[in-house]
């Protein structure tokens, strides 16, 4: 395929994710991420922008607490195009791989009036859709020679994925050591939630949701990881808010994280 072709390839995969429904939004998002890696023009430019790309620091300048709610974090793009579509397409391979819960980011940054639908739309219209079309517009500038070619040859795909789909586990200074028995006991409790939570009869779509939430939050107590921690539980106290009529444990387990320090 030459690069108009790619172009269209990966356009058509990414409209895809972009008109999905939240239910299928993981499928259409694996299926897009696939595509990438079958591309070699789409995937070495996405190599271009990776290249010196500094994550950690970017995703903390991009996410920020919101001016008007200081309880909850916003978006904000990168000003630089090269840094945006690092970061959205590092963000979203994390996804895929597990490492980043879909819907606890959704809630935790892209909040909108706290439904899940919104905070879909909100997603898809300031992550997603700003990054297809900054793809495009650089591939549409090559064609007509407004931009210079890279003559770098591409990575292979497997070195693109394996660099965000593999979760790095960060060891803590002692300084920063964690109360493990309160992560324990706060771990055992999310349990019991997950099973009051699958005999409780909600809709597949709410059910979903909230197991998402949990299980993001067992991953940041799995990592010892205080900041992740505290993001984590901030999701898991706004979605036991929103299931009144089952008995889950948040009370309790932000009782025994504040008396470790996590919290």
């Amino acid at each position: 395929m030459d690069d108009r072709e790619q172009l269209n390839a990966f356009l058509e995969k990414a409209d895809e994710l972009i008109y999905s429904k939240y239910i299928f939004a993981d499928a259409k998002l694996a299926g897009l991420l696939k595509t990438v890696a079958l591309l070699p023009s789409v995937l070495k430019l996405m190599e271009s922008c990776l290249k010196d790309f500094d994550f950690e620091k970017v995703f903390t300048e991009s996410f920020v607490g919101s001016e008007d709610n200081s309880l909850i974090s916003e978006y904000r793009a990168p000003s630089s195009t090269r840094e945006m579509i690092a970061l959205v397409f590092t963000v979203l391979i994390k996804i895929d791989s597990g490492e980043i819960d879909l819907g606890l980011f959704m809630k935790s940054f892209f909040y909108g009036d706290g439904s899940l639908f919104n905070s879909y739309t909100a997603f898809i219209e300031e992550f997603v859709k700003p990054f297809r079309n900054a793809v495009k517009l650089i591939f549409e500038g090559l064609e007509e020679g407004r931009l210079g070619k890279n003559t770098e040859t591409p990575a292979p795909a497997r070195q693109i994925r394996q660099g965000f789909a593999v979760m790095r586990k960060r060891k803590l200074p002692e300084s920063d050591a964690v109360d493990e028995r309160a992560i324990d006991l706060a771990r055992r409790l999310l349990r019991n939630d997950e099973s009051a939570l699958m005999a409780s009869g909600e809709s597949e779509e709410r059910l979903a949701l909230a197991l998402g939430v949990t299980s993001g939050f067992l991953a940041a107590l799995d990592e010892s990881d205080r900041p992740r921690i505290q993001a984590a539980f901030a999701g898991y106290k706004f979605m036991c808010e929103g299931m009144e009529g089952v008995a889950l444990n948040a009370e309790k387990i932000e009782k025994i994280l504040k008396g470790g320090g996590l919290i």
